[in-house]
């Protein structure tokens, strides 16, 4: 059976079928398009140091010590010291050795700068479900990091005080309640350095 609906002189329209049941509000978005993975790349918010001064043997053993499986380093001194002029440097030498390791960097003075810094990685390397709103954007970089093929380093800037890496983040729709620090992983032939 068809319908037809005359709208003035110049709108004439047929209704090809009927409706029967409930109409379905629920719009089905098309799934989230494949991106083209990128190349890996340096990303950190620095400019590296040009009048940059090395010390001697530490920049040598943080890049010994960062080129081991599983590495995770820590820079501890006082304010003012160096530690984020050795962190920058050693990123930038991490990718002038290697053009297929990505050098990451991340501000981690709290949970919440922790968080939008995972954000900014997750556009960066375009990781599938990062524009879902109820993503846990923790466990969407931790399981990147896991699976990458490419060797990464991942830097933690300003952990001045650590605890809230430890505590059990409240649950929510995106989170569940665990450590921050299970969304650091160890991965093979990854190196990830904690600077504070």
């Amino acid at each position: 059976m068809a319908l037809t609906a005359s709208f003035g002189d110049m709108n004439y329209g047929v209704q090809a079928g009927i409706i029967n049941g409930d109409v379905n509000t629920m719009i089905n978005l098309p799934p989230e398009r494949r991106e083209t993975p990128p190349e890996p790349s340096i990303v950190i918010p620095f400019a590296r140091d040009a009048d940059f001064v090395d010390r001697g043997t530490l920049l040598d053993e943080i890049c010994e010590r960062c080129a081991q499986p599983n590495a995770r380093i820590a820079l501890v001194g006082l304010g003012g010291v160096g530690k984020s002029q050795l962190a920058i440097e050693h990123a930038y030498r991490t990718r002038e050795q290697s053009s297929e390791t990505w050098v990451l960097w991340a501000h981690a003075s709290n949970a919440a700068r922790l968080e939008q810094s995972f954000h900014d990685i997750a556009d960066r390397v375009r990781i599938v479900g990062r524009q879902d709103s109820q993503a846990n954007i923790f466990k969407l970089v931790h399981d990147w990091l896991c699976d990458s093929k490419q060797p990464w380093l991942l830097v933690l800037d300003n952990v001045d005080d650590a605890s809230f890496l430890l505590e059990a983040q409240p649950a929510s729709s995106k989170t569940a309640a665990r450590p921050l620090r299970e969304y650091l992983p160890y991965s093979g032939g990854a190196a990830q350095h904690h600077h504070t």
